[in-house]
């Protein structure tokens, strides 16, 4: 059914709140935040030629080819020289136009002449602010730094970052671990500053704001464990997600293709711009295999969490990839694409806030450059948002009452994601909930979707406006970036012109969930046969004057057969029936209620217990070949007299209680419905006054604990023997709590049923 014209017309409305959302948030970005207020980027020739002239002050040989050249911003991981200044560092990143830096490098020999690779930051102001090299071939992590040597590299390449005028002072020198740090303060420049260099198996030199104080070399040490911080935070959570996935993978409850999908989606915008860092390829490709294998697991996790929650999941996802774009993925794309465009203006407005909040700061840029990276991109930074926040949906539906799963997946969220950098801790916490919240509200009014295409666009629209100003630097970031949403945009349109006839048509599901929704039905399907066979035994047992009768079935895990019922005759007499159709199921419930039909039809009309088996074993015949047998003991009960008729087609003998004393009645016959054609017997016996006929099946004396040992028959005549003189309800309470003491913990593995008639004392013996 195609949707209606005022459906399109909102769906164009929100689209166009969401884009004027996005336009407050770029002016205020334009307003405050520093990377926005850049400026001109410097030309790339002047940079390439100041980076030869410094690379060979610094001892370093260039090899053949043209130095690389790339826009980037610094996170905590890569040191910001700005965190420590908290409200200040805006005014001081754009004091020294360092907010966003051009980095140029190249492959060189360092001074030892070992390959390396040699990269240099500048500021748009063409000063230099940043030194790296590394070897392109590593020693092994246990090759001990020569602390001499080191020291001696960073006195020769320290005043490479200095501009005209400034000079260094006196170094403080300490050793992190086994390499040495060095600080040097700025003097002669226009404002406070100095240098920090750490020496490993390459050099990392920085220019920090501020001065160099007592503290600087523990806020210095500080940032020499944010990678180690950042790796740890991340290893458990990895692990938990590898954890989660192989227990779904054991239990087959996995959806892996639409995950797989993203994950290589993810992967081809992993690639490292010219010269990022100049790694080695390897390298590279560990960081986007770790990032795509991320995505990955959470979006599989996250999905097939969802799918076996609810049995009525689906997702226009799986249409998208099969070709079947209807109206229903159309309006997803489109309703993304709107909510996608508000959550990006609300996030730079938010970021922007810091700027006027006091003691709240910018905890990194607020877009990371370049937008392609091995470790990082607009596209693949918002699958992963995504794929954490329906994990943190799919979590919170299965750890908590629903109606508190929303604002609980948004607290999961907003505690492990950052996608707005804000701090300190609370802050950001208070604000990435909120954000989360809003992924979460979209994901669950809208689809996972909405969801997807919401949390890519908040983030490659923004990366789109950015890139535009720097076009000649990352024309690449620019076309994926902007070009992506205006992709859905294109398909949302296209999804809701079309016919909704081929996108109705239901997806095949993954196969777990066909097993799980047969599970379910099975379940649901034994519930039903379970009411039923509760249904066929007697609600009430009647009340026979000068006896008691007492009865309790315990089904076990499936629907069973056993049965029991208290019948009378018109000619006074009282017949009681206790019964059990082997095996579970559909068959056994039926053998169940044809048996209770046959007795209700059959028994009186001068018969004995012996010919109304003979005919229920001819009814159950009559039913078809089945492979189920039942087992039946009839007796015929004078009440007035206490004697009786019995006879049995399979079933445990009856014990009869007298005395003390506890006996069996031996009446052997094979059980109804299969074998050749039978006949039955019938026993007399006098049931005196005190005295029970106790009726069981065998799953009493056949159930076992923990250890594999049964009940037993002795077990049951002993317990008996020991309750002898009681009512027939407390002699059924004395049986069943030894049989539970006996069972312990253990679960019983099949059906259990007890009926005891109980003669009432005469008065001489009350």
């Amino acid at each position: 059914m195609a949707p209606s014209t005022h459906t399109r017309r909102n769906l164009l409305l929100g689209v166009v709140l969401g884009l004027l959302a996005l336009v407050a948030g770029v002016t205020l970005a334009e307003t405050f935040l520093p990377e926005w207020q850049a400026g001109a980027p410097p030309d790339p020739a002047p940079l390439r030629q100041r980076f030869r002239e410094l690379a060979a002050r610094g001892g370093f040989v260039l090899e053949a080819g043209e130095p690389h050249a790339i826009l980037v911003t610094r996170g905590p991981e890569q040191f910001e020289p700005f965190r420590p200044l908290g409200d200040l560092g805006t005014d001081w990143l754009l004091a020294t136009r360092t907010a966003i830096r051009a980095t140029v490098s190249h492959a060189v020999r360092d001074p030892e002449g070992q390959p390396a690779t040699l990269a240099i930051d500048f500021s748009f102001d063409g000063q230099p602010q940043l030194l790296m090299s590394w070897r392109r071939e590593p020693a092994s992590m246990f090759t001990l730094v020569d602390a001499q040597k080191a020291v001696h590299s960073a006195e020769v390449l320290a005043p490479l970052l200095l501009a005209p005028g400034e000079t260094l002072g006196p170094k403080r020198q300490a050793m992190i671990i086994t390499f040495p740090r060095l600080l040097y303060p700025i003097a002669g420049g226009q404002r406070p500053q100095y240098l920090i260099a750490l020496m490993t198996q390459g050099a990392f030199l920085e220019r920090r704001a501020g001065p160099l104080t007592r503290a600087s070399g523990g806020e210095a040490d500080a940032y020499v464990a944010l990678i180690a911080l950042a790796f740890w935070r991340t290893f458990p959570v990895f692990l938990a997600l590898a954890g989660l996935f192989l227990v779904l993978l054991l239990k087959a409850r996995l959806s892996l293709l639409n995950g797989a999908l993203l994950a290589v989606a993810a992967l081809l915008t992993l690639y490292p711009a010219p010269g990022f860092f100049n790694s080695p390829l390897v390298y590279n490709l560990l960081f986007a295999f770790v990032i795509a294998l991320k995505i990955f697991l959470v979006w599989s996790c996250g999905e097939s969490l969802l799918r076996s929650t609810d049995p009525g999941f689906t997702t226009s996802l799986d249409a998208l990839r099969a070709g079947r774009l209807g109206p229903r993925g159309g309006r997803a794309l489109l309703v993304g694409f709107a909510c996608g465009a508000g959550l990006a203006g609300l996030r730079l407005g938010l970021l922007a806030l810091t700027e006027v909040v006091p003691g709240v700061w910018l905890g990194r840029a607020s877009m990371s450059l370049p937008l392609l990276r091995p470790f990082g991109s607009p596209v693949a930074d918002g699958i992963l948002l995504a794929g954490a926040v329906t994990l943190a949906i799919a979590l919170a539906v299965r750890l908590v009452p629903l109606r508190w799963a929303p604002a609980t997946a948004a607290v999961l969220a907003g505690l492990y994601l950052r996608p707005v950098p804000v701090e300190p801790f609370l802050a950001s916490v208070a604000v990435n909930t909120l954000f989360a919240g809003l992924l979460v509200w979209i994901g669950r009014r809208n689809g996972l979707t909405a969801l997807l295409i919401a949390a890519l666009c908040s983030l490659t629209l923004p990366s789109a406006i950015l890139a535009a100003d720097y076009l000649a630097w990352m024309p690449a970031g620019f076309a994926l970036t902007a070009g992506l949403p205006a992709a859905f945009i294109l398909l949302g349109l296209v999804g809701m012109a079309r016919s909704g006839a081929a996108e109705e048509k239901r997806l095949a599901p993954p196969a777990f969930v066909r097993r799980i929704e047969e599970e379910r039905r099975f379940h649901h399907e034994m519930d039903l046969l379970a009411k039923m066979q509760r249904g066929l035994l007697p609600r009430t047992l009647p009340r026979l004057e000068g006896y008691e009768l007492a009865a309790r079935s315990i089904i076990a895990n499936e629907a069973g057969g056993d049965l029991y019922d208290v019948l009378s005759d018109d000619q006074g007499y009282v017949w009681i029936a206790a019964g059990d159709v082997a095996g579970h199921g559909y068959s056994c419930a039926i053998a169940q209620a044809m048996t209770k039909s046959a007795l209700a039809s059959l028994v009186g009309r001068g018969r004995t217990p012996a010919e109304v088996l003979h005919r229920v074993d001819r009814v159950l015949r009559a039913a078809g070949p089945t492979r189920a047998f039942t087992t039946l003991l009839l007796l015929r009960l004078n009440p007035a007299t206490g004697e009786g008729l019995l006879s049995n087609a399979g079933h445990p003998y009856p014990l009869l209680m007298t005395g003390g004393g506890v006996e069996e009645i031996e009446i052997s016959a094979l059980p109804l419905g299969q074998g050749p054609p039978r006949e039955y017997e019938d026993r007399r016996i006098v049931l005196p006054p005190g005295a029970s006929l106790v009726a069981c099946s065998d799953g009493l004396f056949e159930a076992v604990d923990g250890d594999e040992v049964a009940y037993g028959f002795e077990r049951l005549l002993a317990t008996l023997r020991g309750a002898d003189g009681r009512s027939a309800e407390k002699i059924l309470e004395t049986l069943l709590e030894d049989w539970r003491r006996h069972l312990r913990t253990a679960q019983p593995l099949d059906d259990t049923t007890v009926l005891i008639l109980r003669r009432s004392p005469g008065r001489e013996e009350r």
